[in-house]
């Protein structure tokens, strides 16, 4: 019941620490002083987003929040930007070329992210809810054809100790016509 209250309580909104998703991106020591990049993927080879510094500790208006490590930078999304899909998270090189160190998949709402996790949860209740409907149906089938079994045994063995009677004879048969 806990749970429940739980899973509800996240649907619509009422803890934000759940809600906030994170990707790391690793890099060299020598590609420090790059500018850091954050786009959403657009096609297999290209994203659209912008860049920053890498002293920046907030982007997008307050939406990103950087923090920074000795080889790896960490964007937070406080505030999901409404649209779903796969992100990156890389450095603008001297050329003007992105380096991808890492992706990952976004949501925009924290509806579909708890349902991101629950579906893989519910995922092996599946077939375990389905094999105990098959036992419990087999198991009910049996005992009704029990009970039928025993009922058609009751009628046969009431059947055997009742009294067998004798068609009248010739003589009996003038009697009951009045003769």
């Amino acid at each position: 019941m806990h749970f429940l209250i739980l899973v509800f309580l996240l649907a619509i909104g009422e803890s934000d620490a759940v809600f906030r998703q994170k990707l790391t991106c690793p890099y060299e020591a020598k590609q420090q002083s790059l500018r850091r990049v954050w786009c959403r993927r657009s096609s297999p080879e290209c994203c659209t987003g912008f860049n920053f510094s890498y002293s920046a500790r907030s982007v997008d208006g307050g939406k990103l929040r950087v923090t920074q490590d000795a080889r790896s930078f960490t964007v937070e999304v406080l505030e999901p930007s409404g649209r779903d899909g796969l992100y990156w998270c890389g450095l603008l090189s001297k050329n003007a070329t992105i380096i991808k160190l890492a992706e990952g998949y976004f949501h925009s709402s924290s509806g579909a992210f708890i349902w991101s996790f629950l579906r893989w949860a519910m995922l092996p209740l599946l077939p375990l809810v389905t094999i105990c409907v098959y036992v419990l149906t087999k198991m009910k089938t049996k005992q009704c054809c029990k009970k039928d079994d025993e009922l058609y045994d009751d009628v046969a063995a009431a059947g055997a100790t009742d009294t067998v009677y004798d068609s009248p004879g010739p003589l009996n048969e003038r009697e009951s016509a009045g003769i």
